[in-house]
């Protein structure tokens, strides 16, 4: 299971994001950033998600 805690990685976001992979993870904060209105998902931006990310042993 991996994680981000997108506040301060995301503008605007709030939330903590879950999912079983890093791909799907990353997939999940991109359409969480422009559901917020993030209209451009830059390098800085996916390299901040990506160091945001961790893995955990829980399941939520």
């Amino acid at each position: 299971m991996y994680e981000l805690d997108c506040h301060g990685v995301i503008p605007g976001c709030e939330r903590v994001i879950r999912a079983e992979s890093q791909a799907e993870v990353m997939r999940r904060a991109v359409t969480q950033a422009k559901q917020l209105g993030v209209e451009t998902i830059t390098q800085r931006l996916m390299d901040a998600i990506r160091d945001g990310m961790h893995e955990t042993s829980v399941k939520h």
